[in-house]
């Protein structure tokens, strides 16, 4: 029992163990203590952690402003040759009864041709004439297109006017769009170019309060009316041929676009037709019965309207005949 000897050495050394284990914790205590040595101790034992970038914040994002929708700028059309605007024209289902429009083939003694017709009783219609011009005018003169006139004096039908100096023509270059015929503007109460009434070989178809009048010989009309027209040649008058007694034109005797108004009783005849020459066109007023009849323009101007065209449009015209409902 070799360990049991001694016993006295044994005491001796109990407290000197005691010691060495204490003497660390205390200066380990004492060195925790410390705060820098504990943050040291901290710092070198804690995992090394990257710290996280501090966020630079988005930047406030302002709103796209709204932007205002682009308003394209109302382009001012360009200056139309009008005196005034369009207005509506009558409702088509007003017009009076055994007006209307047809496409027929009329028989005459100088052949067969096929025509725009349109028929209109004056019983419920009045005529009107316009001018695009408010005045005379000898150059650069106002047009129109039919339509326009039509609509606005708030018509159902209307035909080309008479014949007038267009544009593009060598010989109108210093008289572009004029025309020298007189007729009454029916909107103005007066005539245009009235001062040339008095010229020979022209005729006039007019309207007054009893109705619609031809007068051969134009320069031997006096007054009362409310619309008119004087064009060259005349066609009809007492239901004979009467065009061959005017001098025509070279483009006159031509076979080509020919238009003109006609009167049988309480009726008024629109014709348009192509192919024909001067005559042809009185001849067919003739089969059709009509008492008296007006050459009007043709060619390039021919336009015919009854709730749209039925002939042309053609080009712009400086004047028109419309018919409306009384």
């Amino acid at each position: 029992m070799g360990i049991f000897k001694n016993t006295k050495a044994e005491k001796g050394v109990v407290p000197v163990a005691i010691l060495v284990i204490l003497l660390p914790l205390v200066i380990a205590g004492v060195f925790l203590i410390n705060p820098q040595n504990l943050q040291k101790v901290v710092q070198k034992f804690s995992p090394k952690i990257s710290p996280s970038p501090t966020a630079t914040p988005s930047p406030s994002i302002s709103p796209s402003p709204t932007s205002s929708p682009t308003v394209k700028p109302t382009n001012s059309p360009s200056p139309k040759s009008s005196a005034s605007p369009q207005s509506t024209p009558a409702p088509f289902t007003n017009i009076p009864s055994g007006t209307g429009y047809s496409q027929v083939s009329v028989e005459t003694e100088r052949g067969t041709f096929g025509i725009s017709l349109v028929t209109i009783d004056m019983a419920g219609s009045k005529m009107i004439t316009d001018t695009a011009n408010e005045g005379d005018c000898n150059d650069n003169c106002a047009t129109l297109s039919l339509a326009d006139f039509v609509f606005r004096n708030s018509g159902f039908a209307g035909i080309h006017g008479t014949y007038f100096c267009p544009e593009g023509y060598a010989e109108c270059v210093s008289k572009k769009d004029s025309f020298d015929f007189p007729v009454y503007n029916s909107r103005l109460g007066r005539w245009i170019n009235g001062g040339n009434l008095f010229w020979n070989d022209r005729s006039i178809i007019y309207y007054d309060g009893s109705g619609m009048h031809f007068l051969r010989n134009a320069n031997s009309f006096s007054s009362g009316l409310t619309a008119g027209i004087v064009n060259s040649p005349g066609l009809v008058d007492n239901w004979n041929v009467i065009a061959g007694e005017f001098p025509l034109s070279d483009k006159q005797k031509a076979k080509g676009a020919k238009g003109g108004i006609g009167i049988r009783g309480n009726m008024v005849y629109l014709v348009t037709a192509s192919s024909v020459d001067m005559l042809d066109l009185a001849y067919i007023f003739k089969k059709l019965g009509c008492t008296s009849a007006l050459n009007l323009d043709g060619g390039g101007s021919t336009a015919l309207w009854f709730g749209g065209y039925k002939a042309g449009p053609g080009r712009n015209i400086p004047n028109a005949v419309i018919f409306a409902v009384k």
